[in-house]
């Protein structure tokens, strides 16, 4: 387990928030910045292609313009491919001030002839909806699920079409339960598109078990 480079404390400027990580921590909650960060790490939840991440993974001594100035990155973000990506969170209006882009860009340059590269992500993209909604609606059974394989290849048997959520909650009866099924959605057994819509008993599912 990685320990942060810095120790984050509540203070006047800064909101301290305690989320509930998965992937990160051994699976025990970590403290981030910010309500955006917390809200990143759900996109980091939800991402197949992420294996782990770390807040506050170490501090640089970055060269800009001749002066030593330290940096430390938001998240340092692995992947499943290997790759690894330090990520900066931050709103727009001040990632573009001329002080961050600056550093930032020169952090990136200091990366070359590395295994890392540097993210930057904002508010824009992390509150993008319906996405957002619909991770924060399924994250308590991603991290809870109540979860039988065996009822859910039971359940998925002979339904090979999608439909709309009340009507499969029709078909399988008591074979199942609301949360069971969120489960099910949660952890990618039943699909739809998460961008396209937000959650509802008339949005349409699939099973993807096999």
């Amino acid at each position: 387990m990685n320990t942060p480079a810095r120790k984050l404390k509540k203070s006047a400027v800064k909101n301290i928030v305690r989320f509930p990580s998965i992937k990160a921590n051994g699976g025990k909650s970590i403290l981030v910045e910010s309500i955006l960060e917390s809200k990143y790490c759900l996109h980091l939840e939800f991402d197949s292609s992420v294996e782990t991440y770390f807040p506050q993974p170490r501090t640089f001594t970055v060269s800009v313009d001749d002066h030593h100035r330290t940096y430390t990155p938001d998240f340092e973000v692995c992947y499943v491919s290997g790759l690894r990506k330090y990520v900066e969170v931050k709103p727009l209006e001040r990632a573009q001030g001329r002080r961050y882009q600056e550093l930032f860009t020169s952090f990136e340059n200091s990366l070359e002839n590395t295994d890392a590269g540097f993210l930057m992500v904002d508010e824009i993209e992390i509150y993008r909806q319906p996405l957002l909604s619909n991770y924060e609606k399924l994250y308590q059974y991603r991290k809870r699920p109540t979860l039988d394989m065996r009822n859910l290849y039971l359940c998925a048997e002979g339904i090979d079409i999608s439909m709309p959520l009340s009507r499969m909650m029709a078909i399988l009866g008591d074979r199942t339960s609301l949360r069971e099924v969120y489960s099910w959605l949660a952890l990618g057994y039943l699909k739809f598109d998460m961008n396209l819509e937000h959650l509802t008993m008339t949005t349409e599912v699939r099973f993807d078990v096999y």
